[in-house]
């Protein structure tokens, strides 16, 4: 706040550290005069100021059913449920699994669920993918590139990596968020 005000200053706005933080905190309003100087000062557009006013912080998404954090199993079942997510948590068509199985138990938790973006399928070393085989079964596992696998992340042992190139599968997308219901 004392270094906004110091810009503030620096380029002839008279506002003071106490009329930052009451703007910050909410205790004045933000005017668009303020909007503008604060653009100046921070040498952004308007509208990055009040982005996260106008932007919402949450959005709903399909919550489509279930996938194996274990062994292969079946696709996901579709539903007609939303869950409520952090805004970026993944691209404009993504979509919610709740992992069944504990492969993945160090990552999320019993009652958590993963959101998978669709439109992120670039294998990417140490990100989590849910994948698909040819029999239309899928899990949900963390992929390692050297050498090329996908990795369970689980305190149960009795869960092994999958190395890749004996048996073809599909991405169907990369995790971008990880959640939980509680």
């Amino acid at each position: 706040m004392e270094e906004l005000a110091l810009r503030l200053g620096d380029i002839g706005h008279e506002i003071t550290m106490a009329t930052v933080h009451k703007l910050e905190t909410g205790q004045m309003g933000l005017t668009l005069d303020y909007i503008k100087a604060f653009a100046q000062a921070l040498q952004v557009s308007p509208e990055d100021i009040i982005a996260e006013t106008i932007m919402p912080v949450t959005r709903r998404i399909p919550m489509l059913g279930a996938i194996s954090a274990g062994n292969w199993r079946d696709a996901v079942e579709i539903c007609d449920d939303y869950i409520v997510v952090p805004h970026e948590a993944g691209g404009p068509r993504a979509f919610a699994l709740k992992p069944v199985g504990d492969s993945m138990d160090k990552l999320v938790t019993e009652d958590g669920f993963i959101v998978v973006d669709p439109d992120q399928m670039e294998l990417w070393d140490g990100r989590c993918y849910a994948v698909r085989n040819e029999d239309g079964e899928a899990t949900f596992k963390k992929f390692m590139a050297l050498p090329p696998r996908l990795e369970p992340c689980s305190n149960n042992p009795d869960h092994q990596p999958i190395p890749l190139g004996r048996e073809p599968f599909t991405i169907v997308g990369r995790v971008t968020y990880i959640g939980s219901f509680v």
